[in-house]
């Protein structure tokens, strides 16, 4: 029978953690990948929704808009006034937009990115954090 001497089982238990470590590595590498690729997924999902829904109200607004310049414009005898009452409406939307801009977009955006990238793994919702 062969018995291996102390220091021969110690090399063979640090190479055999060395492999373990590399495959650890490894995996850890895949989980960044995918973690990414899914979170870029949602994102740029999100994005595509957000244009399309942004394009479609936007046709929305401007029929709408032409349709009310013509309504008041006609009440009022005038149609040039009613095109430019609508002008001064959609200024004073503008301008109000324009100042609520942080409540209304960066704020809401920057809690949906946070959310996005920041959220807790699902093992990590007991208090095991594995890093």
């Amino acid at each position: 029978m062969f018995v291996m001497s102390s220091s021969s089982k110690h090399i063979e238990s640090i190479q055999q953690l060395l492999l373990e470590l590399k495959n650890y590595y490894k995996l850890q590498k895949k989980f960044v990948y995918l973690d990414t690729a899914e979170k870029l997924t949602v994102l740029l999902s999100a994005v595509a929704i957000a244009v399309i829904m942004v394009l479609l109200i936007a046709l929305v607004l401007l029929y709408a808009t032409f349709a009310l310049a013509f309504f008041i414009g006609n009440r009022l005898d005038s149609l040039p006034m009613g095109f430019v009452l609508v002008a001064a409406g959609l200024l004073i939307v503008l301008m109000l937009f324009y100042y609520n801009r942080k409540n209304w977009i960066v704020q809401p955006l920057a809690r949906f990115i946070a959310r996005l990238f920041f959220e807790k793994q699902k093992g990590d919702e007991n208090g095991t954090s594995e890093q």
